[in-house]
């Protein structure tokens, strides 16, 4: 970078600015090596074998200036290849959530019919669109591999597992070429659902070249623990082996990683190819936050993909734990999250983050955020009656997820059905600070099983008339400040936060809207009264075709 962006800029976080400018450009590599390095002869092969028109090409940040070049590489090879002229390339200027997801948002917005994912995937499947995975050759130093590698595992007959980020996949096979002394070596291949899914509306998944999945029929036949990974039949247990890492994978995935094995896992650093540290990452700290996420009165969703399959059904698995539990949630979808995102909604105690298993789930390892932030898997056993977390155990998965059972529809909270009035409550404490907590706001509304919340008003003649009928859409107890949505099952707690904390309630909330009220507060200095900001719709639609009923 440039030494013109030393100082962030004024609307930016420093944190946020840090990551950006520290991020490292991939050197563009010359263009008569680009089609063998990107494989675009057969990327173009496939394209016309699936007839596809509007062909989207989705590069990683640090890959993005060259996007033009390899982009006009592709459309030259497709000219080779017969193509004709109604074939159309598109760039995917930026992703909308993780950089290794399948971005099916932006190329809903260009109707693509293909998206061709270049760099490092996550190989998560998708809901829509057809999906081309383009890994690329990482640059990677196997002589020294192979030195840290002997360094690192002196013994010949240790049992080891080689897995790489998807990028330096073409090195594990001449890797294990050259260990010919190491006679308990297993390799691993890119492993997509579709290959055994037997759902014929699910979208179509390619990795090209093809010669990294060629072997999972006849050598890597078992679906392995770690996440889109084949590999041979073991010859022992999995955590028995020794995992040696080509690239570094994200932080949760580290994590996730180092729980599938006894001993730490050793992970090559590409751009040095000596072995990387993989600093603070404890299961102990996740129980803190899982303990945060018990104590919690209102719950985030946070929604941080709405590419990847299973998503929707997670989301209303984990609306339907928070409210059997007692609590309040909000669901937020918000791409790319950050500190100064998040910090806009102080009413939320903690967030659970519904993304990529990769680049999507946040661990706030240094302690940035001001609310902690949870998996749907640590949530999960917040919601039950007893805890019970396995020894080494720490699921990303979402079908996984899904899968774990819950307490037979009973949990700690049903118990307490017929209490209604939560002065009979036993008192409840924050395991982690040791202070008293009203965790459940909606447990008197639970226990009495309504389906909405009655609120008394009073009326001109100082009678007290149930608001049931009201068509007020919010009401207003006497002086209690309760607030409480008409008609609704949901009791709200932002509502709550916000009539007993706020200053500031909406626009207009400054202007007197009482006929009674006094002159001098609801009249401007030219006389005239003020009134509030009205409310009109606006267009709907996305990009490409905005929808505006009065034009």
């Amino acid at each position: 970078m440039s030494s013109e962006t030393a100082a962030p800029p004024v609307l930016s976080s420093q944190p946020t600015y840090d990551r950006v400018s520290a991020r490292s450009e991939t050197e563009a590599p010359p263009r008569e090596e680009i089609a063998s390095q990107y494989h675009l002869g057969e990327l173009a092969e496939e394209i016309n074998k699936k007839h596809y028109k509007r062909i989207a090409l989705q590069f990683p940040d640090s890959l993005l200036p060259h996007s033009t070049i390899i982009s006009s590489a592709l459309c030259e090879e497709l000219k080779k290849k017969g193509s004709g002229d109604d074939v159309m390339v598109f760039v995917l200027g930026d992703t909308s959530y993780s950089e290794c997801c399948v971005d099916e948002i932006a190329a809903q917005h260009v109707n693509a019919d293909v998206v061709v994912h270049i760099g490092n995937a996550c190989l998560n499947p998708v809901v829509h669109s057809p999906v081309i995975y383009l890994f690329g050759e990482g640059k990677l130093d196997l002589d020294l591999c192979v030195k840290s590698f002997t360094e690192q595992i002196p013994d010949t007959r240790s049992h080891v597992v080689i897995v790489a980020e998807t990028a330096f996949q073409v090195y594990v096979e001449p890797l294990k070429g050259r260990l010919t002394k190491y006679v308990n070596i297993l390799t691993t291949v890119p492993y997509l659902s579709s290959f055994t899914s037997l759902d014929p509306s699910a979208p179509s998944e390619t990795i090209i070249p093809a010669t990294l999945t060629s072997s999972i029929s006849t050598i890597h036949t078992q679906v392995s623990a770690i996440p889109h990974r084949a590999h041979p039949q073991l010859q022992t247990d999995l955590p028995s082996y020794i995992l040696f890492q080509l690239g570094i994978p994200p932080p949760p995935a580290q994590l996730h990683l180092s729980t599938l094995f006894s001993r730490p896992p050793i992970i090559i650093d590409p751009e040095t190819s000596l072995p990387q540290s993989i600093g603070n990452l404890s299961l102990a700290r996740r129980y803190r936050m899982m303990l945060s996420a018990r104590a919690a009165s209102t719950i985030g969703i946070l929604v941080n993909t709405l590419s990847l399959r299973s998503s929707s059904e997670l989301i209303l698995s984990l609306q339907r734990i928070i409210r059997d539990a007692g609590k309040k949630h909000y669901v937020v979808v918000v791409g790319k999250p950050n500190v100064a995102k998040l910090a806009n909604f102080d009413v939320v105690d903690v967030w659970v983050v519904v993304g990529c298993t990769r680049g999507g789930m946040i661990l706030d390892r240094e302690g940035e955020f001001f609310k902690p932030l949870v998996t749907p898997f640590e949530l999960k056993l917040a919601m039950k009656r007893d805890i019970v977390w396995s020894a080494g155990e720490w699921i990303l998965e979402f079908d996984k997820v899904l899968k774990l059972k819950d307490d037979g529809g009973q949990n700690e909270y049903e118990a307490e059905e017929n209490s209604v009035d939560d002065e009979d409550a036993p008192p409840e404490f924050d395991p982690v600070s040791g202070r008293y907590v009203a965790s459940r706001p909606l447990r008197s509304v639970k226990a009495s099983k309504k389906t909405h919340i009655d609120i008394e008003i009073e009326n001109g003649n100082g009678e007290m008339n149930n608001s049931k009928g009201s068509s007020q859409l919010i009401s207003v107890s006497g002086n209690a400040g309760q607030l409480a949505t008409r008609g609704s099952q949901h009791y709200s707690t932002a509502g709550a936060y916000l009539q007993s904390r706020r200053f500031w309630k909406g626009l207009g909330s400054d202007f007197a809207d009482d006929e009674e009220s006094d002159a001098e507060h609801a009249d401007t200095e030219d006389g005239e009264r003020r009134k509030g900001t009205k409310v009109e719709e606006g267009r709907k639609g996305i990009a490409r075709g905005y929808v505006n009923p009065d034009v």
